[in-house]
C-alpha cells in the first residue's frame, strides 16, 4: 500500500494538527475582522496615499512629458468589478493594488532629481513605476520599453503610469534614471506605505506591548562569474609594464591557486578579480555530519559569491501575513552582529507607532550589541542561542547557575520553573525552584534556607546572567513550547524566500551593490503592494454584501440586514448574543 493510502483522512488528525496544515487564506478566512477591515465595502480612505497628500509642488503637468494621476473611484470599481467577477483572468498582484494606493505624494521625493534646463523631461513617478513594474514581471529593460510602446499591450499600463501612446521612455531613459535613484528612496517608500496602511486601521500593532519584527536574511548570487574572491583593492589598480601586482590568492592557498598578474591583460587590472562587482564576497556554509566509520567530517552545503540581504518584517499573526519595513544589502560574508544595530535602529525609526514587542532573529545576531539594542527600545529579543563547548561541563553549569539551554538553576543545582515575565519598568523574567530539590531523587537539602518560603528560592533575569554573560540570557525561555510558539511567527515571513525565487533574484541579473540593492528593496516593495491587493481581493471575495456589478454607482449601497451586521461572522454573533440573552 502506498504512502499516501497509509495517511490518515483530515477528519480523523488531531484538531490542532488541521488547523496547523490550513493555509493562510482558509485562517484569515474565520477571522472575524478580515472582511470588516480589508473589503472594499469597508475601505472609505481609497485610494490610499502614500505620504502627506496637498504639498504643494513646483512643478506642473505641463512641465512633463508623462502625468502620473491616482485611479479614479469609478473606474476603479470597474476594474475590480471585472477582476472579481473572473477570478480565472484575475490581472497581476501589483497592477490591482496600483488602484488601491495614491503615489502621488511621492514626487515630492523625486523632485531633486529634476534640473532647470533640458528638454522636457518624463514625470519621474511614472519612470518609478516602470522601475517597480520592471522588478515585478522579472523582464528585461529592453523588454518592458518594448511592451510600454506597444499599442495593444502597453495600453493599460501607459494609463497608469501616465503616458501617451507614442511618447513612452526608452531603455536607455529608464537605466539612467534608475542609476540617479538616492539609495534610501525605496525605504522611505517602505515607510510611507506603512504609514498610509496604520491610518486607514489595517496596520495596528499585533501584541499589545507593539510590534512583532521578524528579520529575513537571503543570499543573492552576483552577476559576474566567480573566479577569484580574494580581490584586494590593490588587485583593481593599475601598474606600469614589467611591474608585478601582489596576489593575496597565492598567500592565501599557499600557492595552488592565484595569478602573476605579469600578462599585459593584468596592466590595468587582475583579470581573475570580478570588475562589475567589487563589493560582492564569497561564503561557504558547512556543516558536521557522521561518515559510514562514524567520524565526524565537515561538509559544504552552499557556497556563494554575492550579497546578502536584510530585511525586517512586521508580523501581522491575526491575518497570518508580514510586511516588509526596511530592506539592506551587504557582501555575503558580511558579520550580521555587526551590521544589525544600525538595521535595527533605522527599522524602529521607521514603524508607525514606534513599540516594538519582540524581535526575532537569527543566532548570528545573539551578542551583546544585537540584544541591548532591542532591550534599549523596550523589546524582548527572541534570537537563537550560540552554542558553545562549555555548556556540556556539568559542573561547569551549577557553578555558572544556569544550564545549556539558559534555564536558571538554583545555588544547589535544581531547575528553576518560569512564572512570567515583567515589562515594568524593564522586561524581566521571574523564576521560582518551587522547592525542586523535594521532587528529586536525591531529596531535599535540609540547610537550604529557602525550603521555608512558599515558592521557595526565586530569580529575576534581566539581560544577561550574574557572570555578566548575554549568549543564553533569553526572558522567554528558550528550547520550550512558549518559545516555540513565539518563534513560530517566524514561518510568516519565510514567503520571502518565494518572492525572490519568482522574481529571479536568487541570482541578480544586474552587475553591482548600487544596482542589486535597488532590485532587492524593489521586489519587496513590489510585494508589500501585492499583499495588500490579495488581502483586499480575499475580504471582497468573502464579503456577501458586495455585489460585483458594473455600474455607474460604484459601491452597492448595503441592504438593511448588512447595516445591521458586517458578513455572514457578524450575524452568527448577534444571534449567538441573543440567543445567550
Amino acid at each position: 500500500m502506498s504512502a499516501k493510502k497509509d495517511r490518515p483522512s483530515p477528519r480523523q488528525r488531531p484538531p490542532r494538527r488541521r488547523e496547523r496544515e490550513l493555509r493562510a487564506p482558509h485562517k484569515r478566512a474565520t477571522h472575524p475582522l478580515f472582511v470588516r477591515l480589508f473589503s472594499l465595502r469597508f475601505l472609505r480612505q481609497l485610494p490610499l496615499p502614500l505620504g502627506p497628500s496637498g504639498q504643494p509642488s513646483r512643478f506642473a503637468p505641463s512641465h512633463f512629458r508623462s502625468w502620473y494621476r491616482p485611479v479614479g473611484k469609478k473606474r476603479r470599481a470597474r476594474f475590480w468589478a471585472r477582476a472579481l467577477g473572473d477570478p480565472r483572468r484575475r490581472p497581476s498582484w501589483f497592477e490591482l493594488a496600483l488602484h488601491l494606493v495614491d503615489c502621488s505624494p511621492l514626487r515630492a521625493l523625486l523632485e531633486p532629481l529634476l534640473g532647470e534646463r533640458g528638454e522636457k523631461p518624463f514625470d519621474p513617478l511614472s519612470l518609478l513605476l516602470v522601475c517597480l513594474w520592471k522588478i515585478q514581471s522579472a523582464q528585461t529593460w529592453a523588454a518592458v520599453a518594448s511592451v510600454l510602446a506597444d499599442p495593444q499591450r502597453g495600453a493599460a499600463w501607459r494609463t497608469l503610469f501616465g503616458f501617451l501612446l507614442h511618447d513612452t521612455p526608452a531603455e536607455s531613459t529608464l537605466r539612467a534614471f534608475r542609476d540617479r535613484l538616492p539609495d534610501e528612496l525605496l525605504n522611505q517608500v517602505q515607510q510611507l506605505f506603512l504609514q498610509a496602511l496604520y491610518q486607514a486601521g489595517l496596520l495596528p500593532p499585533s501584541d499589545p506591548h507593539g510590534y512583532i519584527v521578524t528579520g529575513d536574511g537571503q543570499l543573492h548570487a552576483a552577476r559576474s562569474v566567480h573566479r577569484c574572491h580574494h580581490a584586494l583593492p590593490a588587485c583593481y589598480q593599475a601598474v606600469s609594464p614589467g611591474q608585478k601586482r601582489f596576489c593575496p590568492a597565492l598567500v592565501e592557498t599557499a600557492g595552488r591557486y592565484g595569478c602573476a598578474c605579469d600578462t599585459p591583460a593584468c596592466q590595468r587590472r587582475c583579470a581573475l578579480a570580478p570588475h562589475w562587482d567589487r563589493q560582492a564576497g564569497f561564503v561557504v556554509y558547512t556543516s558536521k555530519q557522521r561518515n559510514e566509520q562514524g567520524q565526524t567530517v565537515k561538509r559544504i552545503d552552499r557556497a556563494v559569491f554575492g550579497y546578502r540581504s536584510a530585511a525586517s518584517r512586521l508580523v501581522d499573526e491575526r491575518f497570518h501575513h508580514a510586511w516588509t519595513a526596511r530592506t539592506d544589502l551587504y557582501a555575503a560574508p558580511t558579520d550580521e552582529g555587526r551590521t544589525f544595530p544600525a538595521h535595527f535602529a533605522a527599522t524602529y525609526a521607521s514603524l508607525p507607532e514606534q513599540r516594538v514587542a519582540y524581535a526575532l532573529y537569527d543566532s548570528a545576531c545573539g551578542e551583546q550589541p544585537c540584544l541591548d539594542a532591542v532591550y534599549d527600545v523596550g523589546g524582548i529579543p527572541l534570537f537563537d542561542v550560540q552554542a558553545d563547548p562549555s555548556d556540556n561541563d556539568a559542573a561547569l553549569r551549577r557553578a555558572r547557575r544556569y544550564d545549556e539551554h539558559g534555564h536558571p538553576l538554583c545555588p544547589q543545582g535544581h531547575p528553576l520553573t518560569f512564572q512570567g515575565l515583567d515589562r515594568r519598568p524593564q522586561p524581566r523574567a521571574r523564576w521560582v525552584c518551587a522547592h525542586a530539590c523535594r521532587q528529586s531523587p536525591q531529596g531535599e537539602v535540609p540547610e537550604c534556607p529557602w525550603l521555608q518560603k512558599k515558592r521557595g528560592f526565586y530569580f529575576y533575569l534581566t539581560r544577561h546572567f550574574r557572570d555578566g554573560s548575554y549568549r543564553l540570557a533569553r526572558l522567554v525561555p528558550y528550547d520550550t513550547p512558549l518559545w516555540h510558539k513565539r518563534t513560530g511567527w517566524r514561518n510568516v515571513s519565510e514567503g520571502r524566500n518565494s518572492v525572490m525565487e519568482r522574481l529571479g533574484l536568487k541570482r541578480l541579473p544586474d552587475y553591482g551593490l548600487r544596482h542589486a540593492a535597488f532590485l532587492v528593496s524593489g521586489a519587496d516593495v513590489v510585494e508589500n503592494l501585492a499583499t495588500l491587493a490579495r488581502l483586499v481581493f480575499e475580504a471582497t471575495g468573502l464579503d456577501e454584501g458586495f455585489v460585483v456589478r458594473e455600474e455607474q454607482e460604484p459601491w452597492p449601497r448595503p441592504s438593511t440586514e448588512q447595516e445591521a451586521g458586517l458578513g455572514t461572522v457578524d450575524r452568527l454573533a448577534e444571534q449567538e448574543k441573543s440567543t445567550l440573552a
